[in-house]
């Protein structure tokens, strides 16, 4: 049976606030941004000045270290809500490398500490 959101919550699973700087590319330019939260089926960035349309590919990317390498990775997403501060994404098409860095986002940064994540 899956979860169902209520009609003011519509997301499907819970999210981990954060505070991540990453990049989003709309097709044509790549921005900085702030990861205010992130689940795994979406996620809220933080963007001023930089428009993003509601319907609109985008695509998350971040930056993990591992085993003492930065590792950039790509999250496929599409903009579902847009608001003064930022947009809602949900994530689409997403293959393993990229279901293993939202795991590793979510469930191993600690949001009280330095991230291992950003730019």
């Amino acid at each position: 049976m899956s979860e169902e959101p209520s009609s003011t919550e519509r997301r499907f699973g819970p999210r981990h606030v954060t505070d991540v700087k990453v990049l989003v590319h709309d097709g044509v330019e790549l921005r900085k941004c702030t990861l205010r939260d992130i689940g795994l089926q979406g996620a809220f960035i933080e963007i001023k000045n930089f428009p993003l349309a509601e319907g609109a590919d985008t695509e998350l990317v971040v930056r993990l270290r591992r085993e003492g390498k930065h590792v950039h990775s790509r999250l496929p997403a599409k903009v579902v809500r847009t608001e003064s501060d930022g947009a809602a994404l949900r994530f689409t098409e997403l293959d393993s490398h990229a279901q293993q860095v939202l795991v590793e986002l979510i469930y191993l940064t600690d949001p009280h500490q330095k991230s291992q994540a950003s730019y």
